[in-house]
């Protein structure tokens, strides 16, 4: 987290906030800038000081429960620049934002369609569609509808869209395709094996195909349709996540941690804050098994199970066995080293698998992979399909 250290005006931290964003990468295009530089973060966050308003943090602004989780937060600024960026909204287009939050998003898209286009924005909760509703009012936002309603439904009244932006999901509403305009563009934060990944979709009639897949940990939909979570330890200290489609049994797991062991590593080193995603979307392509795995601090610190990033890390199960991706420090320097940790009768080969995955992903970094949602069955027998709701997607490495 990055905060401001001289002028603490609001409009100074904003102008701060807004140099940060360029230099990040974050913003690449004038048109994000404007928008980022000309729409006040504070004025939608009143109860958060301006210092942690214009910060590179998520700030949670409604919970369950006064001490329970997360219902709704303000995503940090970095993570809404890269969305619009995905976006690419374009002077009088039609958009639909899932998820109104604090509204802040919403603003930024009605100065990014300007005066001759509109933004429709949708959230389930009351209370944060009337807050929301009033600080657009009261800034002077007279292009946006604001509605309390299901996202998974849309708004048919206003449609077709240019552009829709959605909260994160586990699948896509059938909604969704037939209200945005064929050739337009939807962003989402989509759940896969486990992972969570901002997905910038172009619509071609039966099919939506990824063009940019950014790892993301924006807000969920209220919705727990999918995945299935379950404890392989007692005192649920090691769990993993899977999808309804794989052929998984929490079951046939419990006490994997206590079976035979084996440690791969690949020789492959990992700077300080590299995302691993694109070792995780390897196997995801290719592996029936790729899940999430999760770890608690017990867990870690007495060696039970050692996740790359213990809140969720790629693993792979078949049968009995389980195998996790890993780190290991390097004697000397702030490098790791990535490996692979098995479990159970099938452990070398899985272990393996893990491996050759890493290895596949160093050789170019930089590749993203191919992303199809199919209306219906695709014709294919070369690539793995994943089953969600009435949709199937595709995975090409």
């Amino acid at each position: 987290m990055t905060l401001p250290t001289r002028d603490s005006s609001p409009d100074a931290l904003h102008a701060a906030m807004v140099r940060r964003l360029a230099r990040s990468g974050n913003v690449l295009t004038d048109a994000v800038a404007e928008a980022m530089a000309a729409v006040p973060r504070h004025l939608f966050l009143p109860d958060t000081p301006p210092r942690m308003a214009y910060s590179e943090q998520d700030i949670i602004t409604k919970r369950v429960t006064a001490d329970g989780p997360a219902l709704s937060w303000a995503s940090a600024p970095g993570t809404i620049a890269t969305t619009l960026e995905q976006l690419i909204v374009l002077p009088g287009q039609n958009v639909l934002e899932v998820g109104t939050g604090t509204g802040y998003t919403t603003a930024l898209l009605a100065h990014l369609t300007g005066m001759g286009g509109h933004v429709t924005t949708l959230d389930i909760d009351p209370d944060i569609t009337a807050a929301a509703r009033d600080v657009l009012t009261a800034t002077g936002h007279t292009t946006i509808t604001a509605l309390t309603g299901d996202g998974r439904h849309g708004h048919p009244d206003a449609a077709p869209y240019q552009r829709i932006v959605a909260a994160g999901t586990w699948d896509i509403p059938a909604a969704w395709w037939d209200q945005l305009a064929r050739g337009g563009r939807l962003v989402v934060p989509l759940r896969l094996r486990g992972a969570s990944y901002s997905i910038g979709f172009a619509h071609r009639g039966d099919r939506m195909v990824s063009d940019t897949i950014e790892p993301t940990g924006l807000t969920p939909m209220i919705s727990g349709e999918g995945e299935r979570t379950a404890s392989i330890h007692q005192d649920t200290l090691v769990c993993l996540v899977w999808d309804h489609d794989q052929p998984i049994s929490s079951a046939a797991l419990s006490g994997v941690l206590h079976r035979d062991r084996a440690v791969a590593v690949s020789g492959v080193t990992l700077g300080r804050n590299t995302p691993v995603d694109g070792i995780w979307l390897r196997l995801a392509a290719t592996e029936a098994g790729c899940c999430r795995i999760t770890a608690r601090g017990p867990a870690v610190t007495s060696q039970l199970c050692t996740p790359a990033i213990p809140s969720g890390s790629p693993a792979l199960v078949e049968e009995d066995s389980l195998a996790y991706l890993t780190l290991t420090r390097e004697r000397y320097g702030y490098a790791h080293v990535l490996g692979a940790i098995g479990h159970g009768p099938k452990r070398h080969q899985l272990t393996d698998r893990i491996i050759a995955a890493i290895h596949a992903w160093d050789r170019d970094r930089t590749a993203a992979p191919t992303i199809t949602l199919h209306r219906g069955t695709p014709n294919t027998t070369r690539t793995r399909i994943i089953t969600k709701g009435e949709n199937r997607l595709t995975i090409t490495p």
